[in-house]
């Protein structure tokens, strides 16, 4: 969902408001910093490894960008963000702590009830699949 000039409002509101409210119930603004952080450099993580995956699995895969350097590239920013996750420990524990039960939490929620709803198929697929009967049809 979109305003006026395609900005997702909703997505810029809601965790504004959270992050407001966490901050001022917690009065340690520090700590959310570092939370966020750490969930940062855990995302990059993933994301890293994910397209070292993808590229792997999929190598002819049509891509509208590629990665300059592509696995190595991103094998070196996920040397960094690795470093980045350890780091954090020794930064701040709490906030490490804290993070990592979210994640944890996060995981099992999709592995105990989420993955089992997911809709079957992808709005891509779908408009594919569209294309193709009609393809059939001409």
């Amino acid at each position: 969902m979109t305003g006026a000039r395609k900005t997702p409002y909703l997505a810029l509101v809601v965790p504004g408001t959270i992050g407001f409210l966490l901050a001022a119930i917690t009065e340690n603004g520090a700590l959310l910093i570092n939370i966020a952080v750490f969930g940062a450099t855990v995302s990059y993580v993933l994301v890293m490894v994910s397209h070292i995956l993808l590229r792997i699995r999929e190598p002819k895969l049509e891509r509208p960008y590629r990665t300059p350097g592509g696995v190595v590239t991103t094998g070196v920013a996920l040397t960094l963000a690795l470093t980045a996750v350890i780091a954090t420990f020794f930064v701040d524990e709490k906030a490490a702590g804290i993070t990592a039960l979210i994640f944890v939490v996060a995981l099992a929620y999709f592995c105990f009830y989420s993955r089992h709803r997911l809709v079957a198929s992808a709005p891509e697929e779908e408009f594919a699949a569209i294309q193709q009967a009609e393809s059939e049809l001409s």
